[in-house]
């Protein structure tokens, strides 16, 4: 058994921590000392035997990544983040761990660079892994892009949690070509399966975790009680329970995401969501009509990159919240496909690699 410690931190929505939390117990289910070290806010993550370690948690504010807050809302200052490395330090030395993996760093995380350097300083004579989405967010100047794939020399490899036959991570960022067989794919990383589903046959709307689905919120609430009243089962589903909507039509039911998500979709007529990538994850192994209305404010090109991937391929349409209503007058069962959705068992095989003195693979996987 290894010692293994993962670090993530979300900050608008809550992908990042459930896709880190899904690897971290498929490696504890292989026998390893998981840890997950989390920098958000406090979330209800499926770890299986899993431990959670909670940083003090950072927060931020909008789409823009500039106005970061802490757990009181407040503006973080040099004091908390001397506290905060001090936080991520300690769990280390106490951990001890024989394997150490980092989150979108250096590709992205910029503002934890005064935690992450230190973190990596101390993990010098262990294996360090990066792990990665799909898609990634690319700094418009090419000397940035370049610098941040120059950086990965700290790391022994890049474990994308994608499919490069699918949607290679060169298709958002051209310089990671360079990187080589230190990139290694592990397909697709979803939740393990959840609780089974009593509804059937419904227009099933996702909005996800974060404050980013506003706009497709108040879109798919007006169709909602347009369609519904024609006969239309219409379910709304909001990843913060705080912010769910009330709806007086019985056609209508408007409730907090729930475990049965993945097994729900599995019986929508259709699906309705932004583009995030535990989203897009459910869907591809549901394989129900779907629509895809991606986030982009901010400049964010993420989940515009997946979706325009997702529509190539037959598996979704595309559309913005003006066009919603033609597109669901138009939509169509996906295409079969073959994309690999095992990544969660695949990277915790992967981990192993670097644990143990067995040769790495010659190239990329």
């Amino acid at each position: 058994m290894a010692k293994i410690l993962i670090h993530v931190q979300h900050l608008l929505g809550s992908g990042h921590a459930h896709r880190m939390a899904a690897i971290a117990a498929a490696a504890a289910a292989r026998g390893h000392d998981v840890t997950l070290a989390s920098g958000g806010r406090p979330l209800k993550l499926a770890l299986g035997e899993a431990k959670l370690a909670q940083l003090p948690s950072l927060v931020a504010a909008d789409a823009r990544f500039k106005d970061l807050r802490d757990d009181q809302d407040r503006p973080i200052d040099a004091a908390w983040r001397s506290r905060r490395a001090a936080a991520t330090r300690d769990l280390f030395l106490r951990l001890k761990p024989d394997l150490l993996v980092v989150e979108l760093y250096p590709f992205g995380r910029s503002m934890l660079t005064f935690e992450l350097e230190a973190l990596l300083d101390d993990a010098r004579g262990i294996p360090v892994l990066c792990s990665v989405r799909d898609v990634l967010q690319r700094p418009a100047e090419a000397a940035k892009a370049a610098a941040r794939v120059a950086a990965v020399s700290r790391f022994d490899a890049v474990l994308v949690h994608g499919d490069r036959d699918f949607l290679p991570l060169q298709a958002s960022w051209p310089e990671t070509a360079s990187l080589g067989a230190k990139l290694h794919y592990t397909g697709y990383v979803g939740p393990a399966e959840g609780a089974a589903s009593t509804a059937r046959d419904e227009v099933v709307v996702s909005v996800g975790g974060g404050a980013a689905g506003k706009e497709l919120l108040a879109a798919t609430l007006a169709l909602a009680e347009r369609r519904a009243n024609a006969g239309e089962k219409w379910r709304i589903r909001v990843g913060n329970a705080t912010n769910v909507p009330t709806c007086a039509n019985p056609h209508i039911v408007c409730e907090p995401n729930q475990a049965d998500f993945a097994d729900l979709l599995r019986h929508a007529r259709l699906s309705i969501s932004q583009a995030g990538y535990n989203t897009c994850v459910d869907l591809l192994r549901a394989r129900c009509p779907a629509i895809l209305v991606p986030f982009d404010a901010g400049n964010e090109r993420e989940q515009t990159i997946r979706a325009h991937a997702f529509a190539e391929a037959g598996l979704a349409q595309l559309c913005t919240p003006a066009t919603l209503a033609a597109a669901i007058d138009n939509a169509q069962k996906p295409r079969a496909h073959n994309i690999a959705c095992e990544g969660a068992a695949q990277t915790a095989k992967l981990f192993e690699q670097w644990l143990h003195p067995i040769p790495l693979p010659t190239g990329p996987i």
